[in-house]
């Protein structure tokens, strides 16, 4: 059948969005369009509608995506070329460092040289200036 030969060609060229295209991020050029829609979506997320759990998930993924790419970007700041495979030696020796780490912040909790909110941004791998505003000194473990 010809007619079927033609198509595969027209749709050879195709590539579907990828799970990293937020498609309820895509606005509408008419502005008037475009409100309704935000409008529409907010209201079926307040509802519980049929596609909130859909928002939600594609929601969660950006999250999630915009997460790789900080600890990605962490990695590069670092010296280390996250492209690369590392050895089975030196992912142990990385998880015992965090591991470590998280000892170190939890020893400063304990005793009160930190609170709670700047443990958490840390044990992220937040910044010490901005989370701790002055309580850390400078020697402290992040010095090196």
């Amino acid at each position: 059948m010809p007619e079927l030969r033609e198509g595969k060609g027209k749709l050879a060229n195709f590539r579907p969005a990828g799970h990293e295209v937020n498609i309820f991020a895509i606005p509408y050029a008419d502005r008037a369009r475009e409100s309704a829609r935000q409008k529409r979506l907010k209201e079926e997320l307040e509802a519980g509608g049929k596609n909130a759990k859909q928002i939600k998930a594609e929601l969660r993924k950006a999250e999630e995506l915009r997460h790789k790419n900080e600890r990605r970007q962490r990695a590069i700041e670092k010296g280390r070329n996250p492209d690369k495979k590392r050895g089975r030696h030196q992912q142990i020796v990385d998880e015992w460092d965090d591991l470590a780490k998280e000892e170190r912040l939890f020893k400063k909790l304990r005793r009160g040289k930190i609170n709670k909110d700047q443990y958490e941004t840390l044990i992220r791998g937040g910044n010490v200036e901005s989370s701790a505003k002055g309580s850390l000194s400078d020697h402290d473990e992040y010095s090196n």
